[in-house]
């Protein structure tokens, strides 16, 4: 095996013009952890955020430029100081959030209890969509919101990366799911599950909702506040775009918070076994090879992404 490997690296915050395809030390795996040979690594909007110096870059102490964004990683075990998994395992996970993966690489070292093993009817593209955005439905729908099964959810975006697998979840969970998303996108949120689907483009949702238990709010914090409008006394509104005051949610009798989406072995695992049953499944609208990552970051930063961008670093 070769001592470099490629990665995505970029020396300064800023465009997507920073990104340089650069040769880099493979990583070494520590105690506890696997080597894996990357096949593809997901792009979400919070790498988007990072890269220009916002996101998750606040959590850290210093930033040790160059560096390498991405966390969702799908690939195999190639030297592992784990008991969890053999060389030869296919796993994907989110390893290390928020501190960095290094995932935009052909080799990245992670936390062997932050990684499961892949389904075997899904592909290494598909695992890697997976991960930031399962995970944060997950936290947020059961964790935080505790979605229960007659309950009734308001996921807004739910076209998107995190929300067509929201929508998924709460429905296994039996909660009834309403949703908003834009006109061209219906028929896929529809077929998701949601029983409802609004189009924000052409009507507001505040007026014609009423009696919502659980909102996850994906969209603009502006719009807090008519989330709020929808709720039942007493429901609880998830925010991911940004924090929510004490004050805020109060004044509508409801429960608010922001959360940031954490590793979670346990988790992932779960999430795999409902991949392999069926009951959940990821929409990948694109993929691009790691030499055109600059393209799938504007491709997310469009903001119409129906599902998933990914890196196929085997194309």
């Amino acid at each position: 095996m070769s001592e470099t490997m490629k990665a995505a690296v970029i020396h300064q915050f800023g465009d997507t013009n920073q990104f340089t395809i650069e040769a880099r030390p493979l990583p070494i795996p520590g105690v506890g952890e696997v080597l894996i040979e990357v096949y593809a690594s997901g792009v979400n909007p919070i790498d988007l955020k990072t890269r220009i110096g916002q996101g998750v870059s606040h959590f850290w102490t210093a930033t040790n430029f160059p560096i390498v964004l991405g966390w969702d990683i799908s690939g195999v075990v190639v030297e592992s100081k784990a008991p969890e998994f053999k060389v030869g395992d296919e796993v994907f996970g989110m390893p290390r959030f928020p501190e960095l993966a290094d995932a935009y690489a052909e080799f990245v070292s992670a936390p062997a209890n932050e990684l499961t093993r892949k389904p075997h009817n899904i592909s290494h593209i598909e695992a890697a969509a997976i991960p930031l955005a399962a995970l944060t439905a997950w936290q947020a729908l059961f964790d935080t919101a505790k979605l229960l099964a007659h309950q009734t959810v308001l996921i807004h975006a739910g076209a998107g990366g995190v929300g067509h697998l929201a929508i998924q979840l709460a429905k296994w969970k039996g909660a009834s799911v309403v949703s908003t998303t834009s006109n061209q996108n219906i028929a896929f949120v529809t077929n998701l599950g949601a029983e409802k689907v609004i189009d924000y483009t052409s009507t507001n949702y505040w007026e014609v909702l009423s009696n919502i238990d659980v909102v996850f709010h994906m969209i603009s914090p502006d719009l807090r506040e008519k989330s709020y409008q929808t709720m039942k006394s007493g429901g609880h509104l998830i925010s991911i775009t940004g924090p929510v005051s004490p004050e805020e949610p109060a004044a509508y009798n409801v429960n608010g918070q922001f959360i940031s989406v954490r590793p979670n072995g346990k988790q992932i695992a779960q999430i795999a076994e409902l991949l392999r049953s069926g009951d959940i499944k990821v929409e990948i609208d694109a993929s691009y090879p790691l030499k055109d990552v600059a393209k799938a970051h504007k491709h997310v930063e469009g903001g119409h992404t129906k599902g998933k961008v990914v890196i196929d670093l085997k194309s």
